[in-house]
């Protein structure tokens, strides 16, 4: 009884560890794949559509082989940029510039307060448009007129900022909202020299293939004398493509008899967003595995079409068959044998 006991305990724990593992995200996906599944061709799951072992190999010609290699290689950012959109409304556009100014002053002397330096603080004008709104006149006998008029100015401008710790991002934020700015527009990333990066990949792909010719040559297919033609691709994820949103929660159902007899008021569920950074599945080399902070992801795939020589027929080899006596005294003579 025991051990049945402690078996079943065992059980639990682990559904509890895998389920913690998994996360909300693929429940999130995994409900609206089910609930997607009967509208497509195939009636299966995006997570039943999923490999679960390689892709098959194909054979372009009798004498060629073609092999494509793909790389990837996962590089923290060298240095980032946000951008914080503030707004401004006055009467006269003179009191708006003046009153948006004092604001920004406020906001740049904060951030170079926590180590932004002047240099990396950019500060551009986004718009300036007049601002109306209606003024209603009566006149007898007739119908009430609308008319715009105008009322003051609306001004916005865009902060600039460079950084190269993102931990510091925090206090950014915290100077930006002392001062009433709550837009942050985005963060961009960049890397010095991503041309050394794809140089990497290249070479990485190079020796993979040089790998697998070598193996080749092993069950006797020479690749070196090949007629060779290559083929080559190179792109780049940056982390604020890669963020994705889903909602996790979990709703009773209703009986019939309840939704007839009931009214239901839904609460909003909260967004969660998240980076998803692109998956190694079907990157034959990677560098830098291991991602802990979002990273700028470099992708390059090499394509090398071996073309063989052709094998030639096997020629029918005619053996012709020839009798030869030889005399006592030594004289060979042919013999004539139908």
């Amino acid at each position: 009884m025991k051990q049945t006991l402690l078996f079943s305990l065992l059980l639990l724990l682990s559904s509890m560890v895998h389920a913690q593992i998994l996360g909300n995200y693929e429940r999130n996906r995994n409900q609206k794949a089910n609930q997607s599944a009967m509208y497509s061709n195939t009636g299966l799951t995006p997570s039943q559509q999923y490999r679960s072992v390689a892709k098959s190999a194909t054979i372009v010609g009798d004498n060629i082989l073609e092999l494509s290699i793909n790389a990837l290689s996962n590089q923290k950012a060298d240095s980032y940029t946000t951008i914080f959109n503030v707004v401004q409304i006055g009467e006269t556009a003179e009191a708006t510039n003046a009153s948006l100014n004092k604001q920004i002053t406020a906001f740049t002397n904060a951030l170079k307060a926590i180590g932004i330096q002047e240099e990396d603080l950019y500060v551009d004008m986004v718009n300036f448009l007049p601002k109306y709104e209606y003024d209603v006149s009566k006149k007898l006998f007739s119908k009430a007129t609308f008319k715009e008029i105008p009322i003051g100015f609306e001004l916005q401008k865009n902060v600039h900022i460079r950084f190269n710790d993102p931990a510091i991002l925090d206090d950014i934020v915290t100077a930006a909202a002392k001062q009433e700015i709550y837009d942050i527009v985005k963060v961009d990333y960049f890397v010095n020299d991503p041309q050394a990066i794809y140089s990497e990949l290249r070479e990485a792909a190079m020796d993979y293939a040089n790998t697998i010719k070598s193996q080749y040559s092993d069950i006797n297919l020479g690749l070196d004398s090949a007629y060779i033609i290559t083929a080559e691709n190179a792109w780049v994820a940056y982390p604020g493509d890669r963020y994705e949103s889903y909602q996790a929660y979990s709703s009773q159902k209703l009986s019939n008899k309840q939704q007839s007899a009931s009214k239901v008021d839904k609460m909003d569920k909260p967004v969660s967003r998240f980076y998803d950074a692109i998956a190694a599945n079907d990157y034959d080399i990677v560098i830098n595995p291991e991602i802990l902070e979002p990273a700028v992801q470099f992708s390059y795939n090499l394509v090398l079409r071996f073309t063989l020589q052709k094998r030639l027929p096997k020629k029918e080899v005619q053996v012709q068959k020839e009798f030869v006596l030889v005399t006592p005294e030594g004289v060979v003579k042919k013999l004539k044998i139908e």
